[in-house]
């Protein structure tokens, strides 16, 4: 009995050594899904926004670039404050006081032809804006110097 308290140990180093190994894994895991939903959330949105300023669209064309922004709004939901505290100490703030509600006011007021509603959507998104223009290079290197 004595002689297998030293293999004992080494089973429970063993499996201690395990368990931190996958807890690192998983929290690389989130690190890389937050980043990816982070720039997700942005490009999708973007991307429909450009859509959406274009002349001549169909009903067809409209609704594939709500689709689109509800996507990125659907992801901007997923991404934590405690993630983007990392990026930048105003990016939690902004991103949830300017963008969020920026992109909801101005896809509700497309959706319903409501111009003002638009408008008030398009004021949110202009400050979003004028602080991502500032900070989105420091941003994407701090993204890119975290691991995954």
């Amino acid at each position: 009995m004595i002689h297998s308290l030293p293999q004992y140990r080494f089973f429970v180093l063993a499996l201690a050594v395990l368990a931190l190994s996958a807890c690192e894994k998983v929290e690389q895991t989130n690190l890389v899904n937050q980043k990816n939903m982070f720039l997700q959330s942005i490009l999708q949105v973007e991307d429909a926004g450009r859509i959406l300023q274009s002349n001549q669209l169909t009903q067809d064309q409209i609704d594939e670039a709500l689709e689109q922004m509800d996507r990125g709004l659907q992801q901007a939901f997923e991404v934590k404050r405690s993630f983007l505290q990392q990026l930048d100490e105003r990016l939690p703030k902004l991103y949830a006081e300017t963008f969020i509600p920026g992109v909801e006011q101005y896809r509700l007021g497309v959706e319903s032809a409501d111009r003002k509603q638009q408008l008030q959507g398009l004021n949110l998104l202009l400050k979003w804006s004028q602080y991502w223009e500032r900070q989105r290079s420091s941003i994407k290197g701090k993204l890119a110097e975290m691991n995954g």
